[in-house]
């Protein structure tokens, strides 16, 4: 008798395994294709808003201050700076700090010969220092950023002010930003075509961002970076920025980010330390929000 119920439990047990692994397999393929629906969704809504800002007006005129740390890389820079130079809003003023380095970053600025950009150096102390340099410097009523490797989208400046008069309650807010080749920017062999990304708001210890998407309020009391991370200052800031409320997820492209360029102010390497540091820091923000 218990051989028969032994036999009979393991033959259930079986059954149950057999036809376990199809159903994983379904939920993973339907995980799959609600992540794949949400991203053309994101993109669709990047397209109806884009159009609808494209045709905006705008009731005021704030200056923007867009920061720039950078350092010994002339030709980078001139590009960046070029893209917002381009900008179809106008009235904004770019701070450009160099972390260290020679003179030939002014030199780029220089030969711009444009009154809205301005230039300094601050001894070498890593791109938290330099964007807290520059935000020391910044006179506007919005904040933006750009990193010198990256490119700014023409209508991002003006799709700023217009979210930021849209939503008087929003203190922060960030964009859309193109990769040029998400492959290599996971450390992969290089090959992809760029893709556009916009993240879902997630209150996470760590989030994967980038300084060129976002853009906040003057004045507010978080807005400086913790000179103690060595990597990934730029998501430890908007967590807490966004300790009190959420921001304004705005479906519109910021920047358009490239991934092989060398020499970059940001120190590579995400240590355990700054790992631990954020998570904690971010997780106590979150809890007292």
């Amino acid at each position: 008798m218990l051989d028969s119920i032994d036999r009979a439990t393991e033959d259930l047990r079986n059954r149950l395994e057999s036809t376990t692994a199809p159903t994983a397999a379904i939920d993973h393929g339907l995980a799959d294709v609600a992540a794949r629906l949400s991203a053309v969704e994101r993109l669709q809504r990047i397209e109806s808003v884009s159009r609808w800002i494209s045709h905006a007006v705008l009731k005021t005129q704030p200056l923007v201050s867009v920061i720039i740390p950078t350092v010994d890389r002339t030709r980078l820079l001139r590009r960046a700076l070029e893209s917002v130079l381009a900008q179809r809003y106008g009235h904004f003023e770019v701070v450009v700090v160099a972390d260290g380095g020679h003179e030939g970053t002014k030199a780029v600025v220089d030969d711009l010969g444009d009154s809205r950009i301005r230039w300094s150096r601050i001894p070498k102390r890593g791109v938290a220092a330099t964007r807290n340099a520059a935000l020391e410097l910044a006179r506007g009523q919005i904040i933006t950023y750009l990193d010198d490797d990256n490119m700014m989208d023409r209508e991002w400046l003006y799709s700023v002010v217009w979210a930021f008069e849209q939503r008087p309650d929003v203190d922060v807010l960030y964009g859309a930003v193109v990769v040029d080749d998400p492959l290599r920017i996971n450390g992969e062999s290089p090959g992809e075509v760029p893709q556009t990304f916009l993240q879902p708001w997630q209150r996470e210890p760590i989030l994967e961002t980038d300084m060129g998407t976002m853009a906040h309020r003057d004045g507010l009391a978080e807005a400086r970076f913790d000179e103690g991370l060595s990597y990934h200052a730029d998501g430890d800031l908007l967590v807490r920025l966004t300790a009190d409320r959420d921001p304004l997820v705005l479906p519109v492209v910021a920047c358009y980010y490239t991934t092989d360029d060398p020499n970059r102010v940001t120190v590579t390497g995400w240590t355990e330390a700054d790992r631990e540091r954020s998570t904690r820091m971010a997780l106590d923000h979150a809890q007292s929000g």
